[in-house]
């Protein structure tokens, strides 16, 4: 009636001031709300339920909303979410209510929607729900002591997340607080329970979750501070639990083999484990070292590779490498070993080797002078070590610097200067230690001149009593001539 009243001055309005053919026909929006009341029911403290109202507007004109109210909102319980601001003629629009329990209660509230209908411009609409505690947490331990880690290890825990309560609890999130995982990120969670959904993040009663937590210092880590595991869950006594986490790293010893070395064949060398050091200063340390590089057919062997300062011969021209790994007092090993290069460079200008695969034969090495016979003074060999061939007190002499009786060799001669002649090399099958004399065994002689390897000859031999002539040096030149002549 108030609509026709109004409708009825504008047209006694229009009539008086005599317009009669522009008559004003006024238009209005009709706001209909499609609930008096909404019963949310019961809602678990710390979870919500949504809720439509539909708005009708049965009017001639835009239906606009004005921002709705909640009146005795106890807690804040009930909000309102997403609605159409506008609904046109003819249509209808929906809005959102929500309710939140904030405990456990019965809650109840009036949603007043506002819009421009000139004859109702308010709707009430009544408002309830029920909160309640549908599960309850329990979280334990509390704390996680990891005690002392190795570096490069790993220590494992467990957090058991429980429903004791009597209907589902829901889990809303479990991860390390990001205070942790920035100052300490050797804790780690393997399994985390980030922002489930709500199917995934529903614990029925008596239901358990694990969450496996660890702690995996690396090389460079020290001793972290408190890290903090967060529980968060739909309990309103407990929505926040934490639990914190302790743990102390034992860093790993670090080896140090000590500086590369350049040494003459034969000559002791003895390595240096003394850098080592263990940066917890848990001591003393062990040492194990190892020959993990050496010429081919070279037999050296360290000796004490368990000492800080073992020694070895590099009975071959070549490059050693050394491996040391270090352990500290409490057994835990380096995590990386440390290596030497040693690397044997004849002093002498003419240096020859003999190696050979048998472990039981006897080979001799001998190089003659021009016009030496075997086993005369004019030949270096183990009867004739260092024969005088030049100048009294010189370097001008050659030398048998090693001498293999039986197995693999070397048998080595060096010569620092030699004189401007042609030296023969021959290699004699001495004794082959077997009942039948015989004994196959692959012979290489290897020549070097100025450090260099020249040549390396290679010959099957196997009776004893066999000269094998291998080759021939020439002096200053050093030239060699490759003979292989057996006899």
């Amino acid at each position: 009636m108030r609509r026709v009243a109004l409708l009825c001055a504008v047209l006694l309005g229009l009539a008086a001031s005599g317009c009669e053919e522009d008559a004003f026909v006024g238009s209005f929006p009709v706001m209909t709300v499609g609930a008096e009341s909404i019963e949310f029911g019961a809602v678990p403290v710390g979870r919500t339920a949504t809720r439509e109202v539909e708005i009708q507007n049965s009017g001639a004109n835009d239906l606009i909303l004005v921002e709705p109210a909640v009146w005795e909102n106890p807690g804040g319980a009930f909000w309102v979410g997403e609605y159409d601001l506008v609904i046109p003629p003819g249509t209808a629009g929906v809005m959102e209510v929500i309710f939140g329990p904030p405990d456990i209660a019965r809650y109840e509230s009036i949603l007043v929607i506002k819009g421009n209908d000139p004859e109702n411009q308010s709707v009430q609409v009544d408002l309830g729900g029920d909160g309640f505690r549908q599960g309850a947490i329990e979280v334990e331990p509390l704390h996680i002591d990891f005690g002392i880690v190795n570096a490069g290890e790993s220590a494992l825990d467990t957090v058991y997340i429980r429903n004791v309560g009597n209907g589902d609890l829901w889990i809303n999130q479990v991860d390390l607080l990001e205070s942790t995982k920035t100052s300490f990120p050797d804790y780690q969670v393997l399994n985390p329970f980030i922002d489930p959904t709500p199917e995934q993040g529903r614990l029925p009663e008596g239901g358990e979750v694990q969450i496996r937590v660890a702690y995996r210092p690396g090389p460079d880590s020290t001793n972290p501070g408190d890290g903090w595991l967060e529980v968060l869950a739909a309990d309103p006594f407990q929505p926040e639990t934490r639990v914190r986490l302790t743990a102390r790293v034992n860093r790993a010893p670090v080896a140090d083999a000590g500086a590369d070395q350049e040494v003459d064949p034969l000559a002791t060398v003895t390595l240096d484990g003394s850098q080592s050091y263990d940066p917890d200063g848990q001591e003393p340390l062990g040492y194990e070292w190892a020959l993990v590089r050496k010429p081919e057919g070279s037999s050296a062997a360290l000796a004490n590779p368990l000492e800080e300062m073992p020694a070895f011969v590099p009975d071959l021209v070549g490059v050693y490498e050394a491996e040391l790994w270090v352990t500290d007092s409490t057994g835990l090993k380096s995590l990386l070993p440390d290596r030497v290069v040693v690397t044997a460079i004849p002093a002498e200008r003419l240096l020859v080797e003999l190696v050979w695969d048998s472990p039981i034969a006897d080979l001799d090495l001998h190089m003659l002078h021009p016009g030496g016979s075997l086993g005369g003074l004019l030949d270096c060999y183990y009867g004739n070590r260092n024969p005088d061939w030049g100048d009294p007190g010189s370097d001008d002499d050659p030398v048998l610097k090693r001498d293999d009786l039986m197995g693999f060799g070397p048998e080595t001669i060096g010569y620092p200067e030699p004189l401007e002649l042609t030296y023969t090399l021959k290699v004699d099958f001495f004794a082959a230690h077997t009942p039948s004399g015989r004994e196959p065994t692959s012979v290489t002689l290897r020549i070097f001149v100025d450090g260099l390897l020249r040549a390396e000859i290679v010959r099957k031999l196997s009776d004893q009593g066999t000269l094998w002539t291998a080759a021939s040096v020439k002096w200053p030149e050093g030239a060699i001539t490759e003979i292989d002549q057996v006899e």
